[in-house]
């Protein structure tokens, strides 16, 4: 795990605290609801899912499983398409082939730019004490202008973005958890925590924001999967 992974990684889990102690804040948005376009369907591109599932060992040490993730990736995949369809909405995959050069570029720019701005919300809109005097009152964040990139080279109306870090207990973790349970010791097993950003392709706005932070849910099965994706998403496709 490299130094800006490890970062965010702490960053979800202090989040995770809050949410844990009841003091975490709820989803966030800039309108109430999706601005349809009464003409025809509105379309939502989904980005290329930031997922990655692992094995949490007795040291602490969370080993990335790319079998899991695979899976977990093609159940969430699913899992939003089923969303999607409930709520009258179209859901395309992003394809970074398509565009311009620049276009094409500029969307894959697009998903580090995104972690980015993901990382500040977390910071700014759900620790205490790191709120921006600029941004009291409101929640106002964006991607900027380059988001044309996507609708120029998909025709949509919004960007679904989603970061989801998922780790399950091995039985040595599980069995030192017991063992120190008994001398009093609290010890974490697996985390699921994660975010979902929704932006507007015309202005570039994250009008959506929601966190995922919690001890239990399961990405390996199709079942499982659909309710975490229905966690995170909450009410951003209504």
């Amino acid at each position: 795990m490299d130094a800006r992974k490890t970062r965010l990684h702490l960053l979800l889990v202090a989040i995770a605290g809050l949410a844990l102690s009841g003091c975490a804040a709820p989803v966030k948005r800039q309108i109430p609801e999706l601005q349809r376009d009464p003409a025809g369907p509105t379309t939502i591109v989904l980005m290329p899912l930031d997922v990655e599932l692992g094995q949490l060992t007795a040291g602490g040490v969370v080993q990335p499983h790319a079998e899991w993730t695979e899976a977990a990736i093609r159940h969430m995949r699913a899992a939003l398409e089923k969303q999607a369809t409930g709520r009258n909405l179209t859901v395309v995959d992003y394809h970074p082939e398509r565009g311009s050069p620049e276009d094409q570029a500029t969307g894959l720019e697009l998903m580090t730019l995104h972690r980015a701005v993901g990382r500040s919300i977390l910071l700014h809109e759900y620790l205490g004490g790191y709120a921006l005097p600029s941004k009291k009152d409101k929640f106002d964040w964006s991607l900027g202008p380059a988001v044309g990139a996507i609708s120029r080279s998909h025709a949509a109306d919004y960007a679904l973005f989603l970061y989801v870090r998922d780790s399950y207990a091995t039985g040595g973790r599980v069995a030192l958890i017991m063992a120190a349970a008994v001398l009093g010791v609290g010890l974490t097993g697996g985390t699921q925590v994660g975010y979902a950003s929704l932006a507007d392709l015309k202005s570039g706005d994250v009008v959506w924001f929601n966190r995922l932070v919690r001890t239990v849910g399961d990405l390996r099965t199709p079942e499982a999967a659909e309710e975490t994706v229905k966690v995170l998403l909450a009410d951003a496709l209504k």
